[in-house]
């Protein structure tokens, strides 16, 4: 049985003169030195490139779920889009045209008159004191479609008529609403002022927006 060999004793210039049994003990130990190193630093190397592989294929297979989500939804969100759009058209169809914004007038008219008010006033106000839109940035930066027509009324009736006329005015051909409504008591008669901006809402036409759009443009360019 070989001894017990020392590595520091060795002199490698005496190797060759040792015995067989020295020179395989001898080579063989600095092989697996040679080996476990390369393992240790390839190894190292391998792992780190196996993790992150596999964080790789992580986020790949959650982007392919989300992405096959996305695709199963994607005939509900197509109909959900044109009964949006087709909703949209709807409404579009209600609001009236420049030409039909003086009947509409005279609706209101007939509506007070049929309740027994009396219209004291209508008129219009000026666009910018009841934009539709926000004074934000974001908003002003957005195109607009439908603009906002309001009219100032003041009706003088009773409560019942009152809330009937306005029950009808919900019920008119064309979109109107009321709004900033305000209502008096006259202490003389006991009978009610209303006060109110009534909105209706036109659709621009395609020359209005293209208006729009190059206005907002020279703006831009101003600043």
């Amino acid at each position: 049985m070989a001894k017990n060999i020392d590595l520091k004793e060795i002199n490698l210039n005496s190797l060759p003169q040792k015995g067989k049994p020295v020179q395989l003990s001898i080579a063989g130990g600095i092989v697996v030195i040679i080996l476990v190193l390369a393992y240790f630093f390839l190894y190292s190397g391998l792992n780190q490139q196996l993790t992150q592989l596999k964080q790789q294929e992580e986020e790949l297979k959650q982007t392919y779920a989300d992405k096959s989500k996305q695709a199963a939804n994607l005939d509900k969100l197509q109909a959900e889009l044109n009964q949006i759009n087709g909703s949209f058209n709807l409404l579009l169809k209600q609001l009236p045209t420049q030409a039909e914004i003086p009947n509409l007038i005279q609706e209101l008219h007939e509506s007070a008159t049929k309740n027994g008010l009396n219209m004291d006033s209508i008129s219009p106000v000026a666009a910018e004191n009841t934009s539709s839109s926000s004074n934000t940035k974001a908003d002003s930066d957005e195109q607009q479609v439908i603009q906002t027509l309001p009219y100032q009324i003041t009706l003088k009736g009773n409560y019942n008529q009152i809330s009937q006329f306005v029950r009808d005015v919900g019920k008119l051909s064309r979109i109107v609403t009321l709004n900033s409504i305000v209502l008096k008591r006259n202490d003389k008669d006991n009978s009610l002022t209303l006060n109110a901006v009534a909105n209706t809402y036109k659709a621009l036409s395609n020359s209005e927006i293209a208006a729009q759009i190059k206005d907002k443009k020279d703006k831009k360019d101003k600043k």
